[in-house]
């Protein structure tokens, strides 16, 4: 059996995945070299790439993708996925700084994007291989209905009234006949392309992620909406990862229920106020 073959039959991912896991085993392939596949060695590539990239990166695609190699290659062996970090204060968007950012967004595509990233919650993966088929507009609102890259689930990701009439705007304007962001040599935009557009236009310290965790931040206590939102599949993902304000909402809710759970500083009496 062919590795590709192999690959997607075992990994049961979508193309763009495949092809990820494809090129991490080239990359390991490469770096092998003439080297014995061995647990030693193995274990001595765990340690380059730990010198390279962080343990959420290793965690997901880099460590799956060796290890469907070491299975194909029939070895007894795995490559360790580490935990995963989470970040104890994540970045939030403001209003503020989401319109700043958009002022200085000139290119009508380049803003659009960002403004998807904003509203639907996707990944970029998805914003950027949106089509004309996944647009819905029957019910007078405009929702994006797609199956995700990354898990399959399908999103109803809701879009504001501004994005939505940029949205018509920029698909008259180019003649857009399928997808929405043309690619230059592929049919759609690549998918780091949104970060480098916040890169251009001096979003520091402002990523996609960044967009997705402000949005599951700030949405009510119906997860079932948001999940169907921003495309997610597991509520624990969400409330991990995504949450910043977790621990707020689980004091303010057991509280409503059992009681308090902890003293309260007293609140000082505005001044002049007896």
């Amino acid at each position: 059996m062919k590795l590709e073959t192999f690959v997607r039959e075992r990994s049961r991912s979508n193309e763009d995945t495949v092809r990820r896991y494809l090129r991490t085993i080239r990359q390991f392939t490469g770096w092998l070299g003439s080297r014995k596949l061995d647990l030693e060695t193995v274990q001595e590539y765990q340690g380059w790439l730990a010198q390279r990239y962080g343990p959420n990166s290793l965690a997901s695609n880099i460590t799956s993708a060796i290890n469907l190699y070491l299975a194909y290659r029939g070895m007894d062996i795995k490559l360790r996925r580490p935990r995963k970090e989470v970040a104890p204060n994540p970045k939030l968007i403001s209003d503020a700084e989401y319109k700043a950012v958009l002022s200085r967004i000139a290119d009508s595509e380049e803003r659009l994007a960002i403004r998807l990233l904003h509203d639907s919650l996707l990944r970029p993966s998805d914003v950027v291989s949106i089509r004309l088929a996944d647009l819905d507009t029957t019910e007078g609102i405009t929702v994006i209905r797609k199956r995700t890259q990354k898990t399959g689930a399908i999103s109803e990701s809701i879009l504001s009234k501004e994005t939505a009439n940029e949205l018509t705007a920029h698909i008259e304007a180019r003649g857009i006949t399928d997808y929405v962001f043309v690619g230059e040599s592929k049919p759609f935009r690549h998918r780091t392309w949104p970060n480098a557009v916040l890169r251009k236009h001096g979003a520091e310290g402002i990523t996609p992620r960044t967009f997705r965790r402000t949005g599951a931040s700030r949405w009510g206590e119906d997860l079932a909406s948001l999940m169907a939102q921003g495309g997610w599949t597991d509520p624990r993902t969400v409330l991990k990862h995504y949450r910043k304000n977790l621990r707020d909402r689980h004091v303010r809710e057991f509280e409503s229920v059992m009681g308090p759970a902890a003293d309260r500083e007293p609140e000082e009496d505005p001044a002049g106020y007896r």
